[in-house]
């Protein structure tokens, strides 16, 4: 079984009652953030970063 004060990215997966809680209290997400791993924050800015370029091409395009 998996150590519960564990924090990771998979975590969230299997259990979605602290997504929920990190919706309705967004510090929760930041103490979350602060206990993963280096290498799942890495992961996590990768993915937003991606996101925001997407994003960006999105609304350049649309603009055009």
């Amino acid at each position: 079984m998996e150590n519960n004060n564990e924090k990771t990215i998979q975590s969230l997966m299997e259990e979605p009652e602290q997504v929920k809680e990190i919706i309705n209290d967004p510090s929760k997400g930041i103490d979350f953030y602060k206990k993963l791993p280096l290498k799942q924050k890495q992961y996590l800015l990768y993915a937003a970063a991606a996101g925001l370029i997407g994003y960006s091409i999105y609304l350049g395009k649309k603009g055009a």
